[in-house]
Order: structure tokens, then sequence, then C-alpha cells
């Protein structure tokens, strides 16, 4: 385990807002090497310090920006109930490229 993760320098390029900037560092930081993790709204919310309703409105934010992805939230029961299941988040494969922050802030503003 490493006490440091990298962001690429473009993500200044996209305009976040701190809230924003926040949530998706902790995502990131939480990721593994194949950049999805699944934290809590809850264990999200602490870590940045907003409440759950602040946090579940920046996921919302940088999924709809294609920032970052998130998938899950319901599986199928033992007995075929529906149950809540964490989410996965994943951020985008072309985050680390470069040229994704202008691209990504250019069709923001469209």
């Amino acid at each position: 385990m490493t006490n440091f993760f990298m962001i690429p320098n473009e993500v200044f390029d996209l305009q976040l807002k701190p809230v924003q900037f926040a949530v998706l560092c902790y995502i990131m930081r939480c990721c593994d090497k194949s950049n999805t993790c699944y934290p809590s709204m809850r264990k999200i919310a602490e870590a940045c310090s907003i409440s759950e309703t602040t946090a579940r409105k920046s996921i919302y934010e940088l999924c709809e920006r294609n920032i970052i992805s998130k998938a899950g939230g319901f599986s199928m029961g033992k007995f075929g109930k529906i149950q809540s299941a964490p989410y996965v988040y994943s951020v985008n494969p072309n985050f680390f490229d470069e040229g994704f922050g202008r691209e990504n802030l250019i069709a923001s503003f469209a």
C-alpha cells in the first residue's frame, strides 16, 4: 500500500467545484489498479466532510460529465428478492489520457 495517489494535471482544466474535486480525489484514492472501487455514500461523505446528499449530487455531476461511472446499487437476493448492494465506481479510463480535460470541458459547456 502506498501513501499517495496521482491525479493528472489536467484535472484543473475541468473546472470542477471544490466538492466535486474532493469527491473525485477520494474515489481515485480508493480505486484499485483497475480504477474501480466501492466506498459507501456515507464513507465518501465522511471522508470529504460533506453531507450524503451533497456527495450524491457530486457523484451524479461527475457521472454526467463522464469523468466517473457508477454501477450497481441493487442485486438479486438468494430467494429472488431485490436487495441493496454497494455501488461500484469506475474512473473513466480516458481520464489519464492527454487532452481529456480539454475535451470534457468543451463538452460540458456545449
